[in-house]
């Protein structure tokens, strides 16, 4: 067992000197098997979620690296400044260890590493159930067959080092992004050149208390058991680089009147095939 934690750490030493938690300006980040991703623009909060399993939080970014993402409704020069990320290590603090956890986006909690630019917070996470379940696998591999387990360690660590967007291979996956749209606003999808949007979940209605709740009577956000499939945005966004949704009853229907509601969804982004050459 012993052999299995210092492989272990090993790899995380690797991932230190390739990626780890102290570099400055991340590639975007990529889906893998139990990653998540949340984006919260600026003014708004971030929700981990795990269940019944600890949050691991891979990494956490405030600021701007791409013109696109939360922009919106927001003037050119607050998004043209893409070289402004910092490190929001009080996601770190705050989150890893708890099954929930929500974070404000916001200058006042992180800093502010570029005035003038509208931001945003990215975190990247995953549940820790399938870190124990790695650590068990290798500890069984290794009673059995110590060649399968430097082939299975090789292996766990090209799975970390892709967690962090740092694949060797180089080999596209498909993104993983999430947003919330208070309702009357406008949620906007989009994916990079050459990709596609596949929406995974989207609901709208209200689940907890506290997502789009500033400013809202108390009595707007009780009922938390509120919300309906928003099957309008695969129909409306799938296949597509850019997407708008609007979040209103009108769009989805009122699953509960009087209740302030929101859109949640979330999706990937996916590799369009280029086509053969005839």
């Amino acid at each position: 067992m012993k052999f299995v934690l210092f492989t272990l750490f090993l790899c995380g030493f690797v991932l230190e000197i390739n990626a780890g938690r102290g570099f400055q300006k991340p590639k975007k980040p990529r889906s893998f098997a139990g990653i998540r991703t949340v984006v919260a623009c600026e003014g708004s909060e971030a929700h981990l979620s795990c269940a019944n399993e600890d949050i691991f939080v891979v990494s956490a970014i405030y600021g701007r690296s791409d013109r696109m993402m939360c922009s919106y409704g927001i003037p050119d020069e607050q998004t043209k400044n893409t070289n402004c990320a910092m490190m929001a290590n009080s996601v770190l603090q705050r989150c890893e260890g708890e099954t929930m956890c929500t974070v404000f986006a916001s200058s006042s909690v992180f800093g502010d590493p570029c005035v003038g630019t509208y931001k945003y917070l990215e975190v990247i996470y995953l549940c820790t159930l399938l870190l124990v379940n790695l650590v068990s696998a290798a500890a069984l591999i290794l009673h059995h067959n110590k060649m399968k387990f430097v082939l299975f360690t090789l292996f766990l660590c090209g799975f970390i080092l892709e967690i962090n967007g740092k694949s060797s291979s180089g080999a596209c996956l498909p993104e993983e992004k999430s947003l919330v749209a208070c309702e009357g606003t406008v949620a906007r999808l989009h994916c990079e050149e050459g990709q596609a949007i596949y929406v995974t979940s989207a609901t709208y209605g209200r689940t907890d208390k506290k997502t789009c709740s500033a400013g809202r009577p108390a009595d707007q956000l009780e009922n938390t058991e509120c919300f309906t499939y928003a099957e309008e945005v695969g129909e409306r966004c799938n296949g597509k680089q850019w997407c708008k949704v609007k979040a209103s009853k009108y769009v989805f229907g009122d699953p509960c009147y009087g209740t302030y509601k929101y859109l949640e969804v979330e999706y990937i982004c996916y590799e369009v095939p280029q086509s053969c050459p005839e």
